[in-house]
């Protein structure tokens, strides 16, 4: 009887270090806890940096057109009243050698909640050549690196608007 008694004390232990252990070190248990919010934005905006840009937004992936217009919106000024109410997530592509680029997309994601938009780096030219296939959602560069590269081409070959963003929104 003891010896049984023993076991599922034992058993009943491992189960809980287990199960119980992971999901106590969990994000999901920590924000469950401190009643954190999914659509929880930065805590502050990073400045734009100085500077002309391009934002290549891909029409093929973004067919809600009152979304589209609200990331239009974003790009060009920075903010959109209408943005918690698009539900759609970005994936931002930058050039590994534009760092201006990629500030300014830290900048736009910074304004962003949570997750919203990723930011993946590339090597240029294989970005460049994805992107004239269709095979990106939101490119941001900056406009010397587009004209350097001849990045207006992407809206000559696939389904996408470009647009001319100033830094400092």
């Amino acid at each position: 009887m003891m010896r049984a008694v023993r076991h599922i004390a034992v058993f009943v232990i491992a189960m809980v270090l287990m199960l119980g252990l992971p999901f106590f070190t969990s994000d999901y248990f920590k924000a469950r806890v401190n009643g954190a919010d999914a659509v929880t934005g930065a805590t502050t905006a990073l400045d734009a940096p100085s500077g002309e840009y391009v934002v290549v937004i891909n029409l093929d992936k973004h067919t809600d057109q009152a979304a589209l217009d609200c990331w239009r919106e974003f790009f060009e000024t920075g903010e959109c009243e209408e943005l918690y109410n698009v539900f759609e997530d970005l994936s931002c592509t930058v050039s590994s050698g534009d760092p201006s680029g990629l500030e300014m997309a830290k900048s736009f994601q910074s304004r962003l909640p949570e997750n919203q938009m990723t930011i993946r780096t590339e090597d240029g030219i294989m970005m460049l050549s994805k992107a004239e296939k269709g095979r990106f959602d939101v490119i941001v560069m900056s406009k010397e690196f587009c004209d350097k590269n001849s990045g207006s081409r992407i809206t000559d070959r696939t389904n996408a608007l470009l647009l001319n963003v100033k830094g400092e929104v």
